[in-house]
Protein backbone atom coordinates (compact mmCIF):
# COMPACT_ATOMS: atom_id res chain seq x y z
CA UNK A 1 0.00 0.00 0.00
CA UNK A 2 1.29 3.48 -0.84
CA UNK A 3 0.04 6.89 0.05
CA UNK A 4 1.06 9.83 -2.07
CA UNK A 5 -0.02 11.98 0.87
CA UNK A 6 2.70 10.97 3.33
CA UNK A 7 4.97 13.81 2.42
CA UNK A 8 6.34 17.06 3.75
CA UNK A 9 4.58 19.82 5.69
CA UNK A 10 3.21 22.42 3.31
CA UNK A 11 2.53 25.79 4.87
CA UNK A 12 3.16 29.35 3.63
CA UNK A 13 5.62 28.13 1.00
CA UNK A 14 7.66 26.35 3.64
CA UNK A 15 8.19 22.59 3.71
CA UNK A 16 9.36 20.95 6.91
CA UNK A 17 11.28 17.78 6.13
CA UNK A 18 9.62 14.91 7.97
CA UNK A 19 12.90 13.11 8.36
CA UNK A 20 15.48 15.88 8.77
CA UNK A 21 16.71 17.21 12.09
CA UNK A 22 15.38 20.63 13.07
CA UNK A 23 17.46 23.58 11.89
CA UNK A 24 17.91 26.87 13.68
CA UNK A 25 18.39 29.01 10.54
CA UNK A 26 20.64 32.05 10.93
CA UNK A 27 19.24 34.11 8.08
CA UNK A 28 17.62 36.53 10.52
CA UNK A 29 20.99 37.29 12.03
CA UNK A 30 20.44 35.16 15.10
CA UNK A 31 23.20 32.83 16.09
CA UNK A 32 22.52 29.16 16.70
CA UNK A 33 22.16 28.47 20.42
CA UNK A 34 24.60 26.10 22.01
CA UNK A 35 21.65 24.08 23.26
CA UNK A 36 17.96 24.60 23.93
CA UNK A 37 16.89 25.22 27.48
CA UNK A 38 14.35 22.46 26.90
CA UNK A 39 17.00 20.02 25.72
CA UNK A 40 19.95 20.45 28.01
CA UNK A 41 22.31 17.48 27.91
CA UNK A 42 24.98 16.72 30.49
CA UNK A 43 28.04 18.83 29.83
CA UNK A 44 30.21 15.76 30.15
CA UNK A 45 29.24 14.64 26.61
CA UNK A 46 29.00 18.10 25.03
CA UNK A 47 31.09 18.15 21.89
CA UNK A 48 31.36 14.38 21.84
CA UNK A 49 30.34 12.11 18.98
CA UNK A 50 26.96 11.18 20.46
CA UNK A 51 26.10 14.81 21.22
CA UNK A 52 27.07 15.99 17.73
CA UNK A 53 24.96 13.27 16.10
CA UNK A 54 22.05 13.27 18.54
CA UNK A 55 19.64 14.43 15.82
CA UNK A 56 19.93 11.06 14.02
CA UNK A 57 19.25 9.03 17.16
CA UNK A 58 15.77 7.46 16.80
CA UNK A 59 13.35 9.16 19.15
CA UNK A 60 15.43 12.30 19.76
CA UNK A 61 13.05 14.47 17.73
CA UNK A 62 10.10 13.06 19.65
CA UNK A 63 11.85 13.80 22.95
CA UNK A 64 12.44 17.42 21.94
CA UNK A 65 8.88 17.83 20.72
CA UNK A 66 7.29 16.45 23.89
CA UNK A 67 9.34 18.76 26.09
CA UNK A 68 9.18 21.80 23.85
CA UNK A 69 5.45 22.12 23.11
CA UNK A 70 2.44 22.59 25.39
CA UNK A 71 0.50 19.38 26.13
CA UNK A 72 -2.65 20.64 24.41
CA UNK A 73 -0.83 20.66 21.08
CA UNK A 74 -0.25 16.93 21.49
CA UNK A 75 -3.98 16.42 22.04
CA UNK A 76 -4.60 18.24 18.76
CA UNK A 77 -2.06 15.96 17.10
CA UNK A 78 -3.87 12.92 18.49
CA UNK A 79 -7.18 14.20 17.10
CA UNK A 80 -5.66 14.84 13.67
CA UNK A 81 -4.18 11.33 13.71
CA UNK A 82 -7.62 9.93 14.58
CA UNK A 83 -9.24 11.79 11.68
CA UNK A 84 -6.58 10.63 9.23
CA UNK A 85 -6.70 6.96 10.20
CA UNK A 86 -10.49 7.09 9.74
CA UNK A 87 -9.84 8.65 6.34
CA UNK A 88 -7.59 5.75 5.33
CA UNK A 89 -9.87 3.13 6.88
CA UNK A 90 -12.81 4.36 4.80
CA UNK A 91 -10.66 4.61 1.68
CA UNK A 92 -9.51 0.98 1.77
CA UNK A 93 -12.71 -0.66 3.01
CA UNK A 94 -13.95 -1.37 -0.52
CA UNK A 95 -11.10 -3.74 -1.55
CA UNK A 96 -11.74 -5.86 1.55
CA UNK A 97 -15.37 -6.64 0.67
CA UNK A 98 -15.32 -6.34 -3.12
CA UNK A 99 -16.23 -9.98 -3.82
CA UNK A 100 -19.13 -9.87 -1.37
CA UNK A 101 -20.45 -6.65 -2.92
CA UNK A 102 -20.14 -8.02 -6.45
CA UNK A 103 -21.90 -11.20 -5.41
CA UNK A 104 -24.90 -9.32 -3.99
CA UNK A 105 -25.08 -6.47 -6.53
CA UNK A 106 -24.39 -8.82 -9.45
CA UNK A 107 -21.57 -6.94 -11.15
CA UNK A 108 -18.04 -7.78 -12.25
CA UNK A 109 -16.56 -10.71 -14.13
CA UNK A 110 -18.38 -14.02 -13.87
CA UNK A 111 -16.26 -16.94 -12.71
CA UNK A 112 -16.29 -20.03 -10.57
CA UNK A 113 -16.19 -19.07 -6.93
CA UNK A 114 -17.19 -20.31 -3.50
CA UNK A 115 -20.93 -20.19 -2.95
CA UNK A 116 -21.25 -17.18 -0.64
CA UNK A 117 -24.51 -18.52 0.72
CA UNK A 118 -22.55 -21.12 2.65
CA UNK A 119 -22.12 -20.34 6.31
CA UNK A 120 -18.35 -19.98 6.65
CA UNK A 121 -18.45 -20.13 10.42
CA UNK A 122 -19.61 -23.77 10.35
CA UNK A 123 -17.79 -24.90 7.23
CA UNK A 124 -14.51 -26.47 8.30
CA UNK A 125 -13.60 -27.29 4.70
CA UNK A 126 -13.94 -23.66 3.55
CA UNK A 127 -10.30 -23.08 2.59
CA UNK A 128 -10.13 -26.41 0.74
CA UNK A 129 -13.32 -25.64 -1.17
CA UNK A 130 -12.02 -22.15 -1.98
CA UNK A 131 -8.86 -23.59 -3.52
CA UNK A 132 -10.86 -26.03 -5.62
CA UNK A 133 -13.26 -23.37 -6.89
CA UNK A 134 -10.37 -21.00 -7.65
CA UNK A 135 -8.28 -23.49 -9.65
CA UNK A 136 -8.54 -23.37 -13.40
CA UNK A 137 -7.62 -27.04 -13.54
CA UNK A 138 -9.07 -29.60 -11.10
CA UNK A 139 -9.55 -33.27 -11.94
CA UNK A 140 -8.49 -32.38 -15.48
CA UNK A 141 -11.34 -29.91 -15.97
CA UNK A 142 -11.31 -26.18 -16.69
CA UNK A 143 -13.20 -25.04 -13.60
CA UNK A 144 -12.42 -21.36 -13.12
CA UNK A 145 -13.55 -20.16 -16.51
CA UNK A 146 -16.14 -22.79 -17.48
CA UNK A 147 -19.63 -22.54 -16.06
CA UNK A 148 -20.62 -26.16 -16.64
CA UNK A 149 -17.46 -27.59 -15.13
CA UNK A 150 -17.74 -25.19 -12.19
CA UNK A 151 -21.23 -26.32 -11.29
CA UNK A 152 -20.23 -29.99 -11.57
CA UNK A 153 -16.74 -29.69 -10.11
CA UNK A 154 -17.42 -30.93 -6.59
CA UNK A 155 -19.94 -33.59 -5.70
CA UNK A 156 -20.59 -32.07 -2.29
CA UNK A 157 -23.80 -30.53 -1.06
CA UNK A 158 -24.17 -28.44 2.08
CA UNK A 159 -27.41 -28.13 3.95
CA UNK A 160 -28.30 -25.04 5.96
CA UNK A 161 -31.80 -24.71 7.31
CA UNK A 162 -34.21 -25.95 4.66
CA UNK A 163 -31.84 -25.25 1.74
CA UNK A 164 -29.17 -27.26 -0.02
CA UNK A 165 -26.18 -25.47 -1.56
CA UNK A 166 -23.49 -26.42 -4.04
CA UNK A 167 -19.95 -25.75 -2.88
CA UNK A 168 -19.04 -23.75 -5.99
CA UNK A 169 -21.15 -21.35 -8.00
CA UNK A 170 -20.75 -19.58 -11.33
CA UNK A 171 -21.54 -16.01 -10.39
CA UNK A 172 -20.50 -12.36 -10.36
CA UNK A 173 -17.17 -11.87 -8.60
CA UNK A 174 -17.08 -8.08 -8.27
CA UNK A 175 -13.67 -8.08 -9.98
CA UNK A 176 -12.57 -7.04 -13.44
CA UNK A 177 -12.58 -3.67 -15.13
CA UNK A 178 -15.66 -2.43 -13.25
CA UNK A 179 -13.87 -2.92 -9.95
CA UNK A 180 -10.67 -1.33 -11.21
CA UNK A 181 -12.62 1.76 -12.28
CA UNK A 182 -14.48 2.29 -9.00
CA UNK A 183 -11.43 1.50 -6.85
CA UNK A 184 -8.90 3.63 -8.72
CA UNK A 185 -9.94 6.35 -11.21
CA UNK A 186 -13.34 7.20 -9.68
CA UNK A 187 -11.74 7.84 -6.31
CA UNK A 188 -8.25 9.11 -7.15
CA UNK A 189 -9.06 11.49 -9.98
CA UNK A 190 -11.80 13.22 -8.01
CA UNK A 191 -9.58 13.15 -4.94
CA UNK A 192 -6.77 15.15 -6.54
CA UNK A 193 -9.13 17.65 -8.19
CA UNK A 194 -11.06 18.21 -4.96
CA UNK A 195 -7.75 18.50 -3.11
CA UNK A 196 -6.88 21.61 -5.13
CA UNK A 197 -10.03 23.40 -3.98
CA UNK A 198 -9.76 22.29 -0.35
CA UNK A 199 -6.16 23.48 -0.36
CA UNK A 200 -7.38 26.99 -1.16
CA UNK A 201 -10.11 26.77 1.48
CA UNK A 202 -7.45 26.08 4.12
CA UNK A 203 -6.51 29.77 3.93
CA UNK A 204 -10.04 30.99 4.68
CA UNK A 205 -12.43 30.53 7.60
CA UNK A 206 -12.10 28.12 10.52
CA UNK A 207 -10.10 25.11 9.44
CA UNK A 208 -11.43 23.00 12.30
CA UNK A 209 -14.98 23.51 11.01
CA UNK A 210 -13.96 22.76 7.43
CA UNK A 211 -12.20 19.58 8.60
CA UNK A 212 -15.26 18.38 10.52
CA UNK A 213 -17.52 19.13 7.53
CA UNK A 214 -15.27 16.98 5.31
CA UNK A 215 -15.20 14.23 7.96
CA UNK A 216 -19.01 14.18 8.11
CA UNK A 217 -19.31 14.14 4.30
CA UNK A 218 -17.02 11.18 3.73
CA UNK A 219 -18.36 9.31 6.79
CA UNK A 220 -21.94 9.67 5.53
CA UNK A 221 -20.81 8.50 2.09
CA UNK A 222 -19.22 5.39 3.59
CA UNK A 223 -22.16 4.67 5.88
CA UNK A 224 -24.75 5.04 3.12
CA UNK A 225 -22.67 2.66 0.95
CA UNK A 226 -24.02 -0.09 3.17
CA UNK A 227 -27.45 0.48 1.61
CA UNK A 228 -26.44 0.32 -2.08
CA UNK A 229 -28.40 -1.96 -4.39
CA UNK A 230 -26.59 -1.28 -7.69
CA UNK A 231 -23.11 -0.74 -9.06
CA UNK A 232 -23.78 2.84 -10.08
CA UNK A 233 -24.89 3.76 -6.59
CA UNK A 234 -21.54 2.40 -5.41
CA UNK A 235 -19.73 4.56 -7.97
CA UNK A 236 -21.62 7.69 -6.90
CA UNK A 237 -20.91 7.19 -3.20
CA UNK A 238 -17.27 6.37 -3.90
CA UNK A 239 -17.05 9.73 -5.69
CA UNK A 240 -18.60 11.56 -2.72
CA UNK A 241 -16.14 9.77 -0.43
CA UNK A 242 -13.26 11.09 -2.55
CA UNK A 243 -14.53 14.67 -2.45
CA UNK A 244 -14.90 14.62 1.33
CA UNK A 245 -11.66 12.75 2.02
CA UNK A 246 -9.66 15.21 -0.08
CA UNK A 247 -10.14 17.87 2.59
CA UNK A 248 -8.49 15.89 5.36
CA UNK A 249 -4.78 16.60 4.97
CA UNK A 250 -4.93 20.24 3.76
CA UNK A 251 -6.86 21.29 6.85
CA UNK A 252 -5.23 18.94 9.36
CA UNK A 253 -1.65 19.71 8.33
CA UNK A 254 -2.36 23.44 8.29
CA UNK A 255 -3.76 23.23 11.85
CA UNK A 256 -0.73 21.27 13.07
CA UNK A 257 1.58 23.85 11.49
CA UNK A 258 0.12 26.55 13.69
CA UNK A 259 0.26 24.47 16.87
CA UNK A 260 3.89 23.38 16.42
CA UNK A 261 6.87 25.69 15.84
CA UNK A 262 8.98 25.07 12.71
CA UNK A 263 11.57 22.92 14.48
CA UNK A 264 8.87 20.43 15.55
CA UNK A 265 6.56 20.51 12.55
CA UNK A 266 8.31 17.70 10.72
CA UNK A 267 8.03 15.36 13.70
CA UNK A 268 4.39 16.22 14.35
CA UNK A 269 3.36 15.70 10.73
CA UNK A 270 5.36 12.47 10.69
CA UNK A 271 3.16 11.20 13.51
CA UNK A 272 0.08 12.40 11.66
CA UNK A 273 0.96 10.41 8.56
CA UNK A 274 1.18 7.20 10.57
CA UNK A 275 -2.58 7.28 10.07
CA UNK A 276 -1.96 5.76 6.63
CA UNK A 277 -0.60 2.53 8.07
CA UNK A 278 -2.98 2.41 11.04
CA UNK A 279 -6.06 2.97 8.88
CA UNK A 280 -4.96 0.52 6.19
CA UNK A 281 -4.31 -2.20 8.77
CA UNK A 282 -7.64 -1.49 10.47
CA UNK A 283 -9.44 -2.00 7.17
CA UNK A 284 -8.30 -5.64 7.22
CA UNK A 285 -9.01 -6.07 10.92
CA UNK A 286 -12.51 -4.59 10.82
CA UNK A 287 -13.50 -5.61 7.29
CA UNK A 288 -12.60 -9.28 7.54
CA UNK A 289 -13.87 -9.56 11.08
CA UNK A 290 -17.33 -8.19 10.29
CA UNK A 291 -18.05 -9.43 6.78
CA UNK A 292 -17.86 -13.08 7.78
CA UNK A 293 -20.09 -12.65 10.83
CA UNK A 294 -22.84 -10.07 10.18
CA UNK A 295 -22.20 -9.22 6.52
CA UNK A 296 -20.35 -6.75 4.32
CA UNK A 297 -22.94 -3.98 4.68
CA UNK A 298 -22.10 -3.64 8.36
CA UNK A 299 -18.46 -2.99 7.43
CA UNK A 300 -19.60 0.28 5.86
CA UNK A 301 -22.15 1.02 8.57
CA UNK A 302 -19.53 0.69 11.31
CA UNK A 303 -16.92 2.71 9.41
CA UNK A 304 -19.41 5.52 8.92
CA UNK A 305 -20.48 5.45 12.57
CA UNK A 306 -16.85 5.73 13.71
CA UNK A 307 -16.36 8.86 11.60
CA UNK A 308 -19.59 10.50 12.70
CA UNK A 309 -18.77 9.79 16.35
CA UNK A 310 -15.35 11.40 15.95
CA UNK A 311 -16.77 14.58 14.36
CA UNK A 312 -18.15 16.24 17.54
CA UNK A 313 -15.05 15.19 19.48
CA UNK A 314 -12.86 17.10 17.02
CA UNK A 315 -15.25 20.05 16.72
CA UNK A 316 -15.54 20.71 20.46
CA UNK A 317 -12.03 19.84 21.64
CA UNK A 318 -9.80 21.27 18.89
CA UNK A 319 -9.51 25.04 19.01
CA UNK A 320 -8.80 27.07 15.90
CA UNK A 321 -5.18 28.29 16.28
CA UNK A 322 -3.94 31.73 15.19
CA UNK A 323 -2.43 31.58 11.73
CA UNK A 324 1.34 31.88 11.62
CA UNK A 325 2.84 34.61 9.49
CA UNK A 326 6.30 33.99 8.08
CA UNK A 327 8.37 36.56 6.30
CA UNK A 328 10.31 35.05 3.42
CA UNK A 329 14.04 35.61 3.44
CA UNK A 330 16.85 34.05 1.50
CA UNK A 331 19.99 32.51 2.95
CA UNK A 332 21.87 35.81 2.78
CA UNK A 333 19.31 37.57 4.90
CA UNK A 334 17.74 39.46 2.00
CA UNK A 335 14.01 39.77 1.63
CA UNK A 336 12.48 37.94 -1.32
CA UNK A 337 10.19 39.94 -3.52
CA UNK A 338 6.57 38.85 -3.56
CA UNK A 339 5.73 36.96 -6.72
CA UNK A 340 2.68 37.72 -8.80
CA UNK A 341 0.49 34.84 -9.93
CA UNK A 342 2.05 34.95 -13.40
CA UNK A 343 5.59 34.96 -11.99
CA UNK A 344 4.74 32.06 -9.70
CA UNK A 345 3.36 30.00 -12.58
CA UNK A 346 6.40 30.75 -14.74
CA UNK A 347 8.76 29.75 -11.93
CA UNK A 348 6.86 26.50 -11.34
CA UNK A 349 6.98 25.68 -15.06
CA UNK A 350 10.74 26.28 -15.12
CA UNK A 351 11.10 24.03 -12.09
CA UNK A 352 9.12 21.15 -13.56
CA UNK A 353 10.74 21.34 -16.97
CA UNK A 354 14.09 20.50 -15.42
CA UNK A 355 15.07 17.00 -16.65
CA UNK A 356 15.78 15.62 -13.17
CA UNK A 357 12.49 16.87 -11.78
CA UNK A 358 10.54 15.35 -14.67
CA UNK A 359 12.28 12.01 -14.21
CA UNK A 360 11.70 12.12 -10.45
CA UNK A 361 7.96 12.67 -10.98
CA UNK A 362 7.81 9.78 -13.45
CA UNK A 363 9.75 7.47 -11.12
CA UNK A 364 7.63 8.48 -8.12
CA UNK A 365 4.42 7.95 -10.08
CA UNK A 366 5.50 4.48 -11.23
CA UNK A 367 6.49 3.49 -7.69
CA UNK A 368 3.19 4.86 -6.38
CA UNK A 369 1.39 2.70 -8.95
CA UNK A 370 2.88 -0.47 -7.48
CA UNK A 371 1.59 0.46 -4.05
CA UNK A 372 -1.92 1.14 -5.34
CA UNK A 373 -2.07 -2.11 -7.30
CA UNK A 374 -1.13 -4.19 -4.26
CA UNK A 375 -3.43 -2.25 -1.90
CA UNK A 376 -6.41 -2.82 -4.22
CA UNK A 377 -5.67 -6.51 -4.81
CA UNK A 378 -4.24 -7.84 -1.53
CA UNK A 379 -7.52 -9.28 -0.29
CA UNK A 380 -8.52 -10.53 -3.73
CA UNK A 381 -5.21 -12.30 -4.27
CA UNK A 382 -5.10 -14.11 -0.95
CA UNK A 383 -8.75 -15.14 -1.36
CA UNK A 384 -7.92 -16.57 -4.79
CA UNK A 385 -5.04 -18.53 -3.29
CA UNK A 386 -7.56 -20.01 -0.87
CA UNK A 387 -6.98 -18.30 2.46
CA UNK A 388 -10.00 -17.51 4.59
CA UNK A 389 -10.92 -14.02 5.76
CA UNK A 390 -9.80 -15.00 9.26
CA UNK A 391 -6.33 -15.96 8.05
CA UNK A 392 -5.96 -12.76 6.04
CA UNK A 393 -7.14 -10.72 9.00
CA UNK A 394 -4.64 -12.34 11.35
CA UNK A 395 -1.70 -11.22 9.22
CA UNK A 396 -2.73 -8.08 7.37
CA UNK A 397 -4.18 -6.35 10.43
CA UNK A 398 -0.65 -5.67 11.72
CA UNK A 399 1.95 -6.19 8.97
CA UNK A 400 1.29 -2.89 7.09
CA UNK A 401 1.20 -0.95 10.36
CA UNK A 402 4.45 -2.28 11.81
CA UNK A 403 6.50 -2.70 8.64
CA UNK A 404 5.28 0.43 6.85
CA UNK A 405 5.90 2.68 9.84
CA UNK A 406 9.41 1.31 10.36
CA UNK A 407 10.25 1.70 6.67
CA UNK A 408 9.12 5.31 6.48
CA UNK A 409 11.19 6.28 9.54
CA UNK A 410 14.30 4.30 8.58
CA UNK A 411 14.25 5.66 5.02
CA UNK A 412 14.26 9.25 6.23
CA UNK A 413 17.00 8.53 8.76
CA UNK A 414 19.30 6.90 6.19
CA UNK A 415 18.72 9.65 3.62
CA UNK A 416 19.58 12.33 6.20
CA UNK A 417 22.84 10.56 7.03
CA UNK A 418 23.74 10.28 3.34
CA UNK A 419 23.18 13.97 2.55
CA UNK A 420 25.01 15.29 5.61
CA UNK A 421 28.01 17.12 4.18
CA UNK A 422 27.13 15.95 0.66
CA UNK A 423 24.87 17.02 -2.20
CA UNK A 424 21.10 16.48 -1.78
CA UNK A 425 21.00 14.12 -4.76
CA UNK A 426 22.74 11.48 -2.62
CA UNK A 427 19.26 10.77 -1.21
CA UNK A 428 18.45 9.01 -4.48
CA UNK A 429 20.65 6.06 -3.50
CA UNK A 430 18.13 5.23 -0.78
CA UNK A 431 15.44 5.03 -3.48
CA UNK A 432 17.54 3.03 -5.93
CA UNK A 433 18.71 0.41 -3.44
CA UNK A 434 15.50 0.10 -1.40
CA UNK A 435 13.17 -0.50 -4.35
CA UNK A 436 15.49 -3.03 -5.97
CA UNK A 437 15.96 -4.84 -2.64
CA UNK A 438 12.23 -4.88 -1.83
CA UNK A 439 11.20 -6.45 -5.14
CA UNK A 440 12.26 -10.08 -4.34
CA UNK A 441 10.33 -10.00 -1.06
CA UNK A 442 7.25 -8.60 -2.83
CA UNK A 443 7.58 -11.46 -5.31
CA UNK A 444 7.76 -13.88 -2.39
CA UNK A 445 4.35 -12.68 -1.18
CA UNK A 446 2.91 -13.87 -4.50
CA UNK A 447 4.58 -17.27 -4.81
CA UNK A 448 5.70 -18.54 -1.39
CA UNK A 449 3.53 -20.96 0.61
CA UNK A 450 1.89 -20.18 3.93
CA UNK A 451 3.03 -18.53 6.20
CA UNK A 452 6.03 -17.24 4.24
CA UNK A 453 3.83 -15.41 1.75
CA UNK A 454 2.67 -13.15 4.59
CA UNK A 455 6.01 -12.95 6.38
CA UNK A 456 7.67 -11.89 3.12
CA UNK A 457 5.60 -8.72 3.28
CA UNK A 458 7.50 -7.59 6.39
CA UNK A 459 10.84 -6.89 4.62
CA UNK A 460 8.94 -5.88 1.49
CA UNK A 461 7.13 -3.10 3.37
CA UNK A 462 10.04 -2.10 5.59
CA UNK A 463 12.41 -1.68 2.66
CA UNK A 464 9.85 -0.69 0.03
CA UNK A 465 8.26 2.10 2.08
CA UNK A 466 11.55 3.99 2.40
CA UNK A 467 10.67 5.93 -0.74
CA UNK A 468 7.76 7.90 0.70
CA UNK A 469 9.38 10.85 2.45
CA UNK A 470 12.65 10.72 0.50
CA UNK A 471 11.08 11.53 -2.86
CA UNK A 472 9.30 14.60 -1.52
CA UNK A 473 12.48 15.72 0.22
CA UNK A 474 14.10 15.63 -3.23
CA UNK A 475 11.30 17.79 -4.67
CA UNK A 476 11.97 20.27 -1.87
CA UNK A 477 15.70 20.16 -2.66
CA UNK A 478 15.03 20.95 -6.33
CA UNK A 479 12.28 23.58 -5.97
CA UNK A 480 13.03 27.27 -5.30
CA UNK A 481 11.95 28.20 -1.78
CA UNK A 482 9.28 30.63 -2.99
CA UNK A 483 7.30 27.92 -4.78
CA UNK A 484 7.95 24.86 -2.64
CA UNK A 485 4.32 24.44 -1.63
CA UNK A 486 3.19 24.65 -5.24
CA UNK A 487 5.98 22.32 -6.37
CA UNK A 488 5.11 19.61 -3.87
CA UNK A 489 1.41 19.97 -4.69
CA UNK A 490 2.13 19.49 -8.40
CA UNK A 491 4.37 16.52 -7.61
CA UNK A 492 1.58 14.89 -5.57
CA UNK A 493 -0.87 15.58 -8.39
CA UNK A 494 1.39 13.88 -10.94
CA UNK A 495 2.21 10.75 -8.95
CA UNK A 496 -1.43 10.30 -7.91
CA UNK A 497 -2.58 10.72 -11.50
CA UNK A 498 -0.13 8.04 -12.64
CA UNK A 499 -0.47 5.68 -9.68
CA UNK A 500 -4.21 6.07 -9.16
CA UNK A 501 -5.04 5.00 -12.72
CA UNK A 502 -2.37 2.34 -13.20
CA UNK A 503 -4.57 -0.43 -11.79
CA UNK A 504 -6.68 -0.24 -14.98
CA UNK A 505 -3.93 -2.29 -16.63
CA UNK A 506 -4.42 -5.26 -14.30
CA UNK A 507 -7.54 -6.71 -15.95
CA UNK A 508 -6.28 -6.52 -19.60
CA UNK A 509 -2.96 -8.12 -18.64
CA UNK A 510 -4.70 -10.84 -16.63
CA UNK A 511 -7.16 -11.61 -19.43
CA UNK A 512 -4.36 -11.89 -21.97
CA UNK A 513 -2.24 -14.23 -19.85
CA UNK A 514 -5.01 -16.56 -18.73
CA UNK A 515 -5.85 -17.42 -22.31
CA UNK A 516 -3.09 -20.00 -22.09
CA UNK A 517 -2.32 -20.36 -18.37
CA UNK A 518 -4.34 -21.31 -15.27
CA UNK A 519 -6.18 -18.45 -13.61
CA UNK A 520 -4.24 -18.39 -10.34
CA UNK A 521 -0.87 -18.54 -12.10
CA UNK A 522 -2.05 -15.79 -14.48
CA UNK A 523 -2.99 -13.62 -11.50
CA UNK A 524 0.40 -14.21 -9.91
CA UNK A 525 2.22 -13.25 -13.10
CA UNK A 526 0.02 -10.16 -13.58
CA UNK A 527 0.69 -8.92 -10.05
CA UNK A 528 4.38 -9.77 -10.43
CA UNK A 529 4.54 -7.33 -13.34
CA UNK A 530 2.47 -4.61 -11.69
CA UNK A 531 3.81 -4.94 -8.13
CA UNK A 532 7.47 -6.05 -7.72
CA UNK A 533 8.08 -5.44 -11.42
CA UNK A 534 7.07 -1.81 -10.96
CA UNK A 535 9.45 -1.57 -7.99
CA UNK A 536 12.34 -2.58 -10.26
CA UNK A 537 11.24 -0.17 -13.00
CA UNK A 538 11.06 2.72 -10.53
CA UNK A 539 14.56 1.87 -9.29
CA UNK A 540 15.90 2.13 -12.84
CA UNK A 541 14.15 5.46 -13.30
CA UNK A 542 15.64 6.71 -10.02
CA UNK A 543 19.09 5.86 -11.43
CA UNK A 544 18.33 8.11 -14.40
CA UNK A 545 17.17 10.80 -11.97
CA UNK A 546 20.50 10.60 -10.14
CA UNK A 547 22.47 11.52 -13.24
CA UNK A 548 20.08 14.33 -14.19
CA UNK A 549 19.82 16.04 -10.82
CA UNK A 550 23.27 17.67 -10.78
CA UNK A 551 22.38 20.10 -13.55
CA UNK A 552 18.96 20.66 -11.95
CA UNK A 553 20.56 21.78 -8.69
CA UNK A 554 22.67 24.33 -10.55
CA UNK A 555 19.59 25.61 -12.36
CA UNK A 556 17.74 25.84 -9.05
CA UNK A 557 20.48 28.11 -7.69
CA UNK A 558 19.94 30.45 -10.64
CA UNK A 559 16.17 30.41 -10.11
CA UNK A 560 16.65 31.20 -6.42
CA UNK A 561 18.72 34.24 -7.32
CA UNK A 562 16.03 35.65 -9.61
CA UNK A 563 13.71 38.10 -7.90
CA UNK A 564 15.67 38.52 -4.64
CA UNK A 565 16.19 42.11 -3.59
CA UNK A 566 19.45 43.44 -2.16
CA UNK A 567 17.68 45.11 0.73
CA UNK A 568 18.78 43.53 4.03
CA UNK A 569 16.07 42.31 6.36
Amino acid sequence: MEDDEKKELLVNDEVADLSSPPSYGTSEGASRPAEDTINSEPTVIKGGFIFRHRHVIPGYGVYRMIRGVKPYAHWVLLMMLLVYLINQLDRYTLPIVVTEIGYDLEYGDEMCMVNKELNHTVLDEFETITMRCSNQSYDGLDIKNNETNCNNSIDVKFEWGNKTFDACRWWYSGTGILYEVVAGPVFNNLYIVAGIFTGFLADYGRRTVWLVICLVIWSLAVGVTGFVTSYWQLVLLRAVLAIGAAGCSPFAVSILADYYPPEFRGTSVGFYYWGIYIGYSLSFAIGNGIKQTIGWRWVFFLSGIIGLAAAPLVLFTVKEPPRSQNKAVDKAGKSEKKLSLKERIVLLLKTFFMPGMLMLCLAGGIRNAGGYVWAYHTELFFEEVGYSSTTIQQWMSWIPLVAGSIGAVVGGLISDILVKGRSPYMRIWVLIISQMAAAPFALGALFLPYPWCFLSLLPSNIIGEMWVGVTTALVVDLAPSRVRTGAVSIYLFIITLIGGNFNLLVTPILNAIQQSLPHLLSLRITLSVTFPGVYVLSSLLFIATFFLMRSDLRKKARLEAEGTSTKPV
